[in-house]
């Protein structure tokens, strides 16, 4: 047994204590991880988009949070092409279905996404090479066992890849009034012409197509300044000297009637953005209750007041629609009454792609019932002569105009000045109107 042990170590055989000592090892090993190429997460973030529902920078945040490997340089590609394909999609489409003999409704969701990012990066990054484009994503499906699909895919995408210039002047040419050269989808477009045109909708999209070049913040003076990239890296945001927030909707914190002492209600208030600038203002003294219905929610509003260093804010999860007690009484109500109301996001299309893919006319109608229950509450906390403040990110009329006439109509305001911000005027679209409150308020109102 011993000599047998002996001439299988000098053999190079491996003897049981050899097993043992390796499966040890083994054990206490760091384990293997596979890094994603960066195409790859880009195609997994399309697929929870399009097929999942879920929103595209919560799928960023989420992936960059798990995937740590990714540098900056990574990050912001992944962003762009991500960003980009959902841009492009409405226009993407088309120019597949003309090489296409399968419907896209009817491909496989994953050859779908290949297809769109391999033709985003062909007709509209000039940088990046034709064959890494194609190859990155021919390799994908033959990690996802879709062998059988790459030979389609192949001769789709050459064929893009050669009739670039014929395909663009298509597009110019043939759809320069539509939602195909808006990149917009047909309800959208639509409903946008109905109230702005067509000249104007083809501005406002294509303010959209070019709202990667550059955001606003506000600094520490309340005045907006446009940047470019990561400013949250810099010390200057995190010291809390600026704060990210477009121009058009720095505009509610400025119009707010505060002096020393003022009691205000921001009753949708996530991120935080408006409440902590209007606590700013108030240096120190009164109060701003910052509430949103999503609990979850409230971090990013807490996030902001650490990093803005204010005291004089109560953060709480709230439902605006729940009558409060403690503004009931007429010696109890409040200075100011903010109500940026969850709306339909059209003057933000610009910054969150995704929104094209959940707009709906009904959706509108149900916000706008939504819009006006929570009114229908919040204006009773204001105080005699103190103001009201309803605000949304969209462009439609019935989450705007015919709201403000609701609020007239219906309660004793009123209308002091309204503004609407269009895309591009100079960031994103944007409405507020501010009431001033003419009587002693009465209880909530049902709708």
């Amino acid at each position: 047994m011993v000599e047998r042990k002996k001439r299988e170590r000098l053999s190079g055989k491996k003897t049981q204590g050899d097993w043992k000592k390796r499966l040890a090892e083994s054990k206490t090993a760091t384990p293997c991880i596979h890094k994603k190429t960066e195409r790859e997460a880009v195609l997994e973030l399309l697929c929870s988009v399009f097929t999942g529902g879920e929103f595209l920078h919560l799928a960023l945040r989420k992936l960059f949070s798990e995937e740590s490997y990714f540098d900056t340089r990574s990050r912001a590609f992944i962003t762009r092409l991500s960003r980009g394909t959902l841009e492009r999609y409405i226009q993407i489409d088309y120019f597949l279905s003309l090489y296409s003999n399968t419907p896209l409704r009817k491909m496989k969701p994953v050859l779908l996404q290949v297809l769109r990012l391999s033709a985003y990066q062909l007709l509209f990054l000039d940088k990046i090479p034709p064959h890494a484009a194609i190859n990155e994503g021919l390799n994908y499906l033959k990690k996802r066992k879709l062998q059988g699909l790459v030979p389609f895919a192949n001769a789709i995408l050459r064929k893009i890849a050669q009739d670039k210039e014929q395909l663009l002047q298509k597009l110019e040419q043939e759809h320069r009034e539509d939602a195909i050269g808006a990149a917009l989808p047909e309800e959208i477009f639509a409903f946008l012409k109905r109230d702005y045109g067509v000249e104007e909708t083809l501005r406002i999209a294509k303010s959209f197509l070019s709202s990667d070049a550059g955001f606003y913040i506000r600094n520490e003076t309340g005045e907006g300044e446009k940047v470019l990239g990561n400013i949250m890296e810099e010390e200057r945001f995190l010291s809390g000297e600026v704060s990210i927030q477009d121009f058009s909707s720095q505009e509610v914190g400025r119009i707010a009637h505060l002096r020393e002492g003022s009691r205000v209600l921001d009753c949708c208030s996530a991120p935080g953005g408006k409440a902590c600038h209007m606590a700013s203002r108030l240096k120190g003294s009164g109060m701003v209750y910052a509430r949103d219905e999503k609990s979850d929610k409230l971090h990013y509003i807490e996030e902001n007041r650490e990093r803005l260093h204010l005291e004089n804010m109560e953060i709480e999860a709230w439902d605006a629609r729940k009558p409060d007690s403690r503004f009931a009484k007429e010696e109890d109500k409040l200075d100011v009454v903010l109500c940026d109301a969850p709306c339909s996001g059209l003057g933000v299309i610009g910054k969150k792609a995704d929104l094209r893919l959940h707009f709906s006319k009904e959706g509108v109608k149900s916000l706008q019932s939504l819009q006006r229950e929570i009114l229908s509450t919040v204006q009773s906390y204001v105080k005699r002569g103190g103001q009201l403040i309803y605000s949304t990110c969209t462009l439609s009329r019935e989450e705007n105009e015919e709201n403000r006439d609701f609020i007239l109509k219906s309660f004793p305001f009123r209308l002091e000045t309204e503004k609407k911000f269009l895309p591009g005027e100079p960031g994103d679209g944007f409405y507020y109107a501010s009431f001033i409150r003419t009587e002693e308020t009465g209880q909530p109102c049902k709708v």
